[in-house]
């Protein structure tokens, strides 16, 4: 161990021939009510820094930011600099964590991530640069930069999750965090910005995915705006965390707001839906599928590298992951978190507000494991395991 301690292209720009929904999605969509209009309301076409196609990062150097050696040595001052003060390690914030230098280019990403194209990737940080508990506190003080709120992602408090493979028992393993297999699109609930750890990847396969919401938005818009209107009703049933019906796609504070996960609303067959609450109908089946579908059409595949650190706005762009397979050598591991900043955040639809107001409700107990197993704790309380 060494010391431990830009506004894209708009898709509504691009000249493209007309084609019909049998053509773009590769199966009958044929639409089942008017498609004239978009909903009252809703804008009818999107021109902001969250709509981009995957061509427009054929080039990596337009999202990936590598760390420079003076950059890591600030880093590795700034983790010095905060184990001195003998703090817990969950107080790391940027008056604890100084990076005079580095803030300028972590203050740039923050604004690209909440009003440009929404996502970006710090590469360079090797894997074994730090211990598992220093390499925590250098996640947690670079993530200060970005968005400073942590946000707890279940009822019991956890802060951290750990998207691994869990061949333990066939239930956990056909769970999207645990599965290897490829799972469809989604958002994570209760999220602003979502903020990645890698700490390894699988021997093949494991692609993190992105798609722009926007774009999917507007290609909507051109060729069946009568899907807004059911991805904007507000009859989605939601069987997690407890049933409740609400939208899957929100016009709200001029920001256009995707937020679903499939789980939720179909579940599987080792998580099926109670049989006391509706299922979706076959109309909003479809609006899954074509959502999906459009994402796949423009998705962005991002080979990750061990130590990469990532984040994505989780409001604007739909995320998923590609089938994967281990090895005893490597094994695909990243360390997820939920995050907001309350100066660049967006404001939260009344429909959601209750959800964010839980995950970030201060006096509610958090859980910090650093490791998959549970026994393996970030320490909340000097002294403690």
């Amino acid at each position: 161990m060494a010391t431990a301690g830009c506004k894209s292209p708009s898709l509504v720009d691009r000249k493209q021939e007309s084609i019909t929904t049998a053509d773009y999605f590769g199966f009958n969509s044929a639409p089942t009510s008017d498609v004239s209009s978009t909903p009252r309301g809703i804008p009818a076409l999107l021109e902001t820094g969250q709509v981009w196609t995957s061509a427009e990062f054929a080039d990596e150097t337009r999202f990936v930011v590598n760390l420079t050696e003076e950059d890591k040595r600030e880093l590795d001052e700034a983790l010095e600099a905060f184990k001195s003060l003998c703090l817990d390690g969950n107080l790391v914030d940027r008056s604890n964590f100084p990076l005079p230098r580095l803030q300028q280019t972590l203050g740039s990403l923050a604004e690209d991530i909440h009003n440009g194209k929404g996502f970006c990737i710090l590469r360079g940080l090797e894997a074994d640069r730090y211990c598992l508990e220093d390499s925590m506190i250098v996640f947690l003080g670079i993530q200060s930069y970005v968005a400073e709120r942590w946000m707890r992602q279940d009822e019991v408090g956890n802060m951290l999750v750990h998207v691994t493979a869990d061949p333990s028992n066939e239930r956990l393993s056909k769970h999207v965090r645990h599965s290897t297999d490829t799972i469809p699109f989604h958002t994570d609930p209760d999220a602003d910005i979502l903020g990645f750890q890698t700490r390894d990847v699988a021997a093949s396969g494991g692609k993190f995915v992105l798609a722009s919401g926007h774009s999917i938005y507007n290609e909507l818009v051109r060729i069946r705006p009568d899907i807004i209107s059911t991805l904007a009703a507000p009859d989605w049933p939601f069987a997690l965390p407890y049933f409740h019906q609400r939208p899957i796609l929100y016009h709200h504070n001029g920001r256009v707001i995707f937020c679903f996960t499939r789980l939720a609303l179909v579940g599987n067959e080792f998580y099926p839906r109670p049989s006391s609450i509706p299922s979706i109908s076959p109309r909003q089946k479809e609006a899954l599928d074509i959502i999906n579908s459009i994402a796949e059409k423009n998705r962005l595949e991002i080979t990750l590298q061990p130590g990469d650190i990532h984040f994505v706005n989780n409001l604007a762009l739909l995320h998923r992951r590609d089938k994967f397979v281990d090895d005893a050598e490597h094994k695909r591991h990243l360390v997820r978190m939920h995050l907001r900043n309350e100066k660049l955040g967006w404001n939260i639809p009344d429909e959601l507000k209750q959800f964010w107001d839980v995950a970030l409700d201060e006096d509610r107990e958090e859980s910090w494991h650093i490791e998959p197993m549970p026994e393996s704790f970030f320490p909340l309380k000097l002294g403690s395991h």
